[in-house]
């Protein structure tokens, strides 16, 4: 009749939340009545929705006009668990998005073009940082601010620079580091520092390789040709994007780079 096992009701009545109306002394046998079964009812509706035992023990005193104001608060905190879930959600498929993009590039060491949908990051900006000389405590700048606003840190980070005619990695020098932003939230930043910008949609021209200080000026270089070939009007900012190449810990740690330029459709 209630769908619960003779363990769980020796188990509520040996702490006191629910308790049979009579216990046969010689036998052990429980008796219940069956009015019993509206506490019993509201015991598994509460527990259901996640209310720990010991509040529903104290709960199934209340009076009817205490017991609405203690159920407004309950689905509040479900609809909090709720909008988690749906962040949860939003975050897996952007990561998921990521990597799918990862796997769809064309061709390492040769530009390439796609359309890419517009996507914020968070930018921090910098002075004097280049290729080889980020420093971790920047990203980390980043990684608490984005913490800070209840979302979590993207296997990704990037950079953005001008786009010039540059001969050494050296030469390159940092406007933003940033991390791709994976929540639909609004973001409040403390930092002026710190900003929130758009990558915006459009047409990219890019090229992606195994990340090397010589490896990466040869292919900005092909990059900047490509472009100039091709007489293509740019947005004039370059984008890099950094990511794993795996996850595993057993493998030499490398990081594909792609650099990517926004040009007219």
């Amino acid at each position: 009749m209630t769908n619960l096992s003779g363990q769980t009701l020796r188990y509520y009545d040996r702490i006191d939340l629910f308790k049979p109306i009579y216990t046969d002394a010689l036998t052990n046998y429980r008796y219940y009545t069956e009015s019993q079964l509206y506490t019993l009812d509201l015991i598994k509706s509460l527990k259901y929705v996640g209310t720990p035992l010991d509040k529903i023990k104290e709960v199934q005193h209340y009076a009817v006009e205490d017991m609405i104001p203690f159920l407004e608060e309950q689905e509040k905190r479900i609809e909090n668990q709720l909008a988690q879930l749906k962040e949860a959600q939003y975050i897996l498929r952007k990561t998921r998005k990521q990597m799918l993009e990862q796997l769809s590039i064309p061709s390492f060491g040769e530009v390439y073009e796609k359309r890419e949908d517009a996507s914020r990051i968070l930018c921090l900006e910098v002075t004097n940082v280049t290729a080889e000389s980020t420093s971790a405590e920047d990203t980390i700048k980043l990684m608490k601010a984005i913490e800070n606003e209840g979302s979590v840190q993207t296997t990704r980070y990037g950079s953005i620079y001008p786009l010039k005619n540059y001969h050494s990695i050296s030469d390159i020098i940092y406007q933003f580091i940033f991390i791709p932003i994976l929540t639909e939230k609004s973001i409040e930043l403390a930092e002026d520092n710190i900003t929130v910008r758009l990558m915006p949609s459009g047409r990219y021209a890019s090229i992606a390789f195994v990340y090397s200080p010589k490896a990466y000026i040869e292919h900005y270089k092909k990059l900047y040709a490509y472009i100039e070939k091709k007489q293509i009007q740019t947005e004039m900012d370059v984008f890099e994007i950094v990511m794993p190449m795996h996850y595993s810990p057993n493998k030499e740690e490398q990081v594909i780079v792609e650099l990517k330029l926004k040009i007219e459709d």
